[in-house]
């Protein structure tokens, strides 16, 4: 079943051409993720579908009841059911809540709306905008890479678009490098060909008439041969399929600048601290020594006191010693670390010591160029505020990170640059996120808060997967698995004593041991 249908959108900002979309279907059951670069046009794209902004030129047929989620909106009311007791959502809607309680909340009311299409999280079809790889990796089969106000349409899911996205341009690269070369030739075989007919010469003065006759009609039926050539060349350069060629992506390239050396071989000292607010304990008694230069995760469950822990350190909780020397940037959700009225060059420079000069080449490889550094923070979209909030705290005079869901919001090609940047760091840091793969490819260590507990885990994540998931065995299956060894062990003996043995009653016993053995060692496998 078709439930949408884009055709021949067009969208303008100004003189700028944000959308120009020739079809687009989504269909039933389908799960869609939308990708590109920020300020590309995604969040436009799904305002136009959802009719909150009118296309320029176009049309969307829709044939299904929708429900739009947003992570930056406020939500204001909340249908508590039987969804949000599975999510677990708290009865209250309060300040207390985090980002990610937030936007379970937004989920459970869109999901008891009970519509047939919900973008960006449903079991029927999706449309979604997520910079979450893994998740795209999971959760989609299809996706739709907008760029340059276009969108190309790849079967599968996120790691599959990759691959087909680097085929496709690989083949595009080629067959515009064929295209250049064919064309280069057929141009050079006009000019071989335009000189061979100037060269043709009259006849020469000692020639009688007749001899003159035929030379010249001999030189006239050369060059009308040449021009017949180089105009069946022409023909052939105009029937050549036009090639462009294919746009690079801009590389992100981002360098954190190290901070003044601090000495301590724990920078951060959390001692049988307790945290929570009114009757509900966060974190109970516990306790946990931040190595220096160790990159680690900290997770948990949504509302479980990561952000609350993160808060106290910066509070400096009596219970916490952080180390002398140590200088703390920290990045956490809701983009407030900005002054909304300052330039992004201004927010930058105001807590760093660089030069204005190096600032502007960190700012450009955060793609702020140019100009573009002197515009005001307020009309920044959310991925580029999220780029300046990072830029700031990594040009700014700190020596350890503490990174609340830094992911959120940026493009892709963004979070792949923050990820090379930190992985390659020596800073020490704190690193709460959603984003498993990224937290995999940066993090040494975990830090879980479960069951009011901070549990230290001194290995990357993937392995602490790796090692929850192994099978546990119970105290009665070591006894098991302990006994077996004991009775295959009795009954090699066994089998010895009765190769040996010559005495006809004490082989009875040693054959009625080995049988009772037996069928206990069938038992217990």
């Amino acid at each position: 079943m078709l439930l949408i249908k884009i055709d021949k959108i067009k969208k303008y900002y100004g003189d700028r051409l944000i959308l120009d979309i020739d079809s687009l279907e989504i269909l039933v059951g389908e799960k869609i993720g939308l990708v590109g670069v920020n300020g590309g046009g995604k969040t436009t794209l799904l305002n136009i579908i959802c009719g909150f902004v009118e296309a320029d030129e176009g049309k969307v047929n829709i044939n299904s009841n929708f429900s739009y989620i947003t992570q930056l909106e406020e939500v204001v009311d909340i249908e508590i059911g039987r969804i949000s007791k599975e999510l677990k959502i708290p009865n209250e809607y309060n300040s207390y809540l985090s980002g990610g309680e937030k936007v379970k909340a937004r989920i459970a009311k869109a999901l008891n709306e009970n519509k047939e299409l919900i973008i960006k999280e449903y079991q029927g079809a999706v449309l979604l905008v997520s910079h979450d790889r893994e998740f795209l990796d999971n959760i989609c089969t299809k996706i739709f890479e907008l760029e340059n106000g276009k969108v190309t349409v790849y079967d599968g899911n996120y790691s599959s678009y990759i691959i087909q996205k680097e085929e496709r341009i690989n083949r595009a690269e080629f067959e515009y490098d064929q295209y250049v070369k064919e064309k280069k030739r057929l141009e050079e075989a006009i000019k071989e060909k335009s000189s061979l007919r100037d060269s043709v010469r009259k006849a020469p003065r000692r020639f009688g008439n007749s001899e003159a006759r035929l030379c010249k009609m001999g030189d006239q039926k050369a060059k009308k041969s040449m021009e017949n050539a180089i105009k069946g060349i022409v023909s052939r350069i105009d029937r050549l399929e036009e090639k462009e060629k294919p746009k690079k992506e801009q590389i992100i390239k981002i360098d954190i600048a190290e901070g003044h050396e601090f000495y301590a071989n724990y920078p951060i000292d959390i001692k049988e601290i307790t945290l929570g607010f009114k009757d509900k304990i966060l974190i109970k008694k516990s306790s946990f020594k931040l190595k220096k230069n160790k990159k680690v995760a900290l997770i948990g469950e949504n509302g479980c006191g990561k952000t609350t822990l993160i808060n106290s350190i910066l509070d400096k909780n009596e219970n916490i010693k952080i180390a002398n020397r140590v200088k703390i940037g920290y990045f956490k959700q809701g983009l407030d670390i900005l002054d909304q009225n300052k330039t992004i060059l201004e927010n930058v420079m105001e807590d760093s010591s660089f030069n204005q000069t190096f600032i502007r080449i960190t700012l450009a490889r955060f793609l702020f160029k140019e100009d573009s550094v002197y515009k005001k923070v307020s009309v920044l979209s959310g991925g580029e505020k999220v780029r300046v909030s990072l830029c700031k705290i990594i040009l700014s005079d700190n020596n350890l990170l503490i990174l609340d869901e830094p992911t959120n919001y940026l493009d892709i090609n963004s979070l792949e640059a923050l990820e090379e940047a930190l992985k390659n760091s020596n800073k020490t840091m704190i690193i709460v996120s959603h984003d498993r793969r990224f937290i995999n490819k940066i993090c040494d260590e975990v830090l879980i808060i479960e069951n009011t507990k901070l549990n230290h885990y001194p290995y990357p994540y993937k392995e602490y997967i790796s090692k929850i998931n192994e099978p546990t065995i119970s105290k009665v299956d070591k006894n098991k698995e302990e006994r077996v060894i004991v009775i295959k062990n009795k009954i090699a003996e066994i089998i010895s004593l009765i190769s040996i043995e010559n005495n006809s009653e004490k082989k009875k016993e040693y054959e009625k041991n080995y049988e009772e053995l037996l069928k206990e060692l069938k038992v217990l496998s």
